[in-house]
């Protein structure tokens, strides 16, 4: 066949076939759980001695883990930032510390309103932990669904009526974890049927915050010097009333023990907002006993209502079709080195417990545990690689997915650490984890912190550590200064400082490109 006939059969084929050609695979749900306060190892599956998560455990069986995963900075409000916009603290500018704010161009560039614009259906519910110095409380016109709170909430957050809190006295449960439960139904119940949908919940424990305010009514709530089931609203509960008070619990050794032959007082003074006020409880023997019950308690809790969950999406035909990813913003110290609190790049407080579950992936790499290096700005980068939209020019993170799904992969031997917070008498942070090497080194800390402050190029370090984290993983033997260590802590002071540079690079020209707020 010739002439005019085979062109037009050619072209009908060509109009019929093209389609096919483009069509995208189907872009699946996605599902972000994003706790506060939870340390990696702190699910049943994750090996922690005596934690009861059996919903968590049957996730993570079918899950790929993630055992070397670290925040991208260990303290909660830059985390958050972190995680929406895919970039360090020092590129995005926004924390406790600094002098800039989240402004509308940066939000332009997050991962909710990316994947809105790109056609999904988003929803909050929880801590969004940006709002109290940004967006004048009009966060929630920034997603389709939501169900989400300012700063920080009460254990029971109907006993304590604020703008904050309002959203909430909808629901039928009176404790919070139980509360988001219920809104996460409500989102399912909401969410467009012909678009996917992504939803964030950022859960409020295991933080201090829900554990000290169990019980409300001594004036040492605080201290946690009385068990929280002497509450009557706890009496009777599941998790919150004798869960864990009978267990024999081994409380780290070094509690109330001198946190100054780890991080001397002249770097950082207890004295200044950790032993005093915020992490009291974790300066003395009986209430960080009863820190480690409520802490577990709430985590059992969470594990329930994530158990939930997948049960709705499961009933609901939605989970072959459903990403889900766990994340903490950052871990905590519970008593370890004789303090409380997070902020440092100690293991405990830098390191999260992170895994993906997708529907999708080869039953052979179900249940793995991946070594790899990673960051909590990957998962950004991993929800928008699931989303099929392209990463923004400023995004330091690198998708999981081949990872995950077990493809080879030239993938980082390094990764940079910092952390920028400076209240409470905390320093300036910066470490790199290289194999079992790790090497933080401190300078002192500048309130409402500028670009010129976090130059610390030419700068000597106010103190340095150096940890061989196969030897000790517990971080506690400090070999700055020993001999046979010092090749090692030449290269990687080198390499800390090289990275250091770079990110003051990258913030330079996002700054150009970017104006970032004042506050």
């Amino acid at each position: 066949m010739t002439g005019p006939l085979l062109y037009v059969l050619l072209a009908l084929m060509a109009t019929v076939e093209a389609p096919l050609e483009q069509t995208k695979p189907i872009r699946p749900n996605i599902v972000l759980l994003f706790t506060d306060d939870q340390r990696d190892g702190t699910f049943g599956a994750m090996g922690h001695p005596f934690h009861t998560t059996p919903h968590v455990d049957a996730l993570l069986a079918k899950s790929v883990r993630f055992t070397n995963a670290y925040t991208a900075t260990p303290v909660c409000s830059p985390s958050r930032v972190s995680m929406l916009t895919g970039q360090s603290e020092r590129t995005h500018g926004v924390g406790f510390g600094t002098s800039y704010q989240l402004n509308e161009e940066q939000w332009a560039a997050t991962y909710p309103a990316l994947l809105q614009a790109a056609g999904y259906f988003t929803g909050f519910i929880g801590k969004f932990g940006v709002e109290y110095y940004t967006f004048k409380g009009k966060a929630s016109e920034r997603f389709d669904f939501w169900w989400g709170h300012d700063g920080w909430t009460k254990f029971h957050p109907k006993q304590h009526a604020s703008a904050s809190c309002r959203p909430y006295h909808r629901a039928e449960h009176d404790e919070i974890t139980f509360i988001m439960g219920e809104a996460m139904a409500a989102f399912l119940d909401a969410a467009a049927c012909d678009r996917p949908f992504c939803l964030s919940v950022s859960f409020n424990v295991p933080h201090g915050s829900q554990v000290t305010s169990m019980h409300t009514e001594y004036k040492d709530w605080q201290l946690m010097t009385r068990p929280a089931n002497e509450n009557p609203k706890l009496k009777g509960s599941a998790f919150y009333d004798d869960l864990y008070r009978d267990t024999a619990i081994e409380i780290p050794a070094a509690t109330a023990t001198d946190p100054y032959q780890y991080i001397p007082e002249a770097i950082q003074n207890q004295d200044k907002g950790r032993r005093t006020q915020t992490y009291a409880y974790n300066y003395s023997r009986p209430t960080n006993l009863e820190h480690h019950v409520r802490y577990g308690q709430t985590i059992s809790a969470l594990d329930q209502v994530i158990g939930d969950l997948v049960c709705d999406l499961r009933h609901r035909g939605l989970l072959d079709n459903t990403v889900i990813i766990f994340a903490s913003d950052h871990g905590v110290l519970m008593g370890e080195y004789g303090m409380g609190g997070k902020a440092l790049l100690y293991d405990l407080a830098a390191k999260i417990p992170c895994f993906v579950y997708d529907p999708q992936v080869a039953v052979t790499r179900r249940g793995q545990a991946v070594g790899e290096l990673v960051t909590s700005i990957d998962i950004t980068a991993t929800m928008l690689d699931y989303a099929q939209v392209a990463a923004p020019e400023f995004s330091e993170g690198v998708s999981l997915r081949p990872l995950i799904e077990g493809v080879e992969v030239d993938w980082r031997n390094e990764l940079f650490l910092e952390s920028l917070f400076v209240l409470r008498d905390t320093p300036f942070q910066e470490g790199i984890r290289r194999g079992n090497w790790k090497y933080i080194r401190m300078f002192d800390g500048v309130q409402g912190w500028r670009e010129e402050d976090i130059a610390f190029s030419g700068r000597t370090p106010a103190f340095e550590m150096l940890f061989n984290l196969e030897e000790d993983p517990g971080e506690e033997h400090n070999l700055v200064g020993q001999i046979e260590c010092e090749s090692v802590l030449v290269d990687l002071r080198a390499r800390c400082a090289a990275q250091s540079n770079a990110g003051n690079v990258r913030r330079t020209a996002f700054q150009d490109a970017v104006i970032t707020t004042p506050r």
